[in-house]
């Protein structure tokens, strides 16, 4: 009894609707690094539904981390100037809020999450940084 299968499946092969359920299961940030720019169709998906960009990685114990300095250089010159317009709800942590917020203008945002800051730092952003990006935008 031959058991080898000649019709081997690839993940190219699968209906838009099964990987949108299996890129809504992964963190934001690994989507974008890892898919943007592997093909035409990985990009329609993945770029033309996102509406809620959370730059933050949250581990299996509910701990927040910054995004690696790789991945977030990736993330704002190469696929944050390709999806600003269409982003309503922004998550930053203190290590993405600079880079995240100020270079690009989010003409559709309405809600801005900001987490794991310290009472001093976030003061310092409040009078500074958030009051330039309210300003402008």
């Amino acid at each position: 009894m031959d058991t080898s299968n000649d019709n081997q499946l690839n993940i190219l092969d699968l209906p838009n609707e099964i990987l949108l359920n299996i890129f809504n299961k992964l963190n934001t940030v690994d989507v974008l690094y890892s898919l943007v720019d592997v093909n035409k169709r990985f990009d329609q998906l993945v770029l033309d539904l996102l509406r809620h960009l959370n730059m933050t990685i949250i581990s299996c114990f509910d701990r927040i981390f910054s995004i690696e300095n790789r991945i977030l250089n990736r993330i704002c010159e190469k696929i944050l100037p390709r999806i600003h317009q269409q982003i309503h709800k922004l998550t930053l942590e203190p290590h993405s809020m600079e880079r995240g917020l100020l270079p690009v203008n989010y003409p559709e945002l309405y809600s801005l999450s900001l987490i794991n800051f310290q009472e001093e730092i976030f003061f310092q952003y409040l009078t500074g940084i958030l009051f330039d990006f309210l300003h402008f935008n």
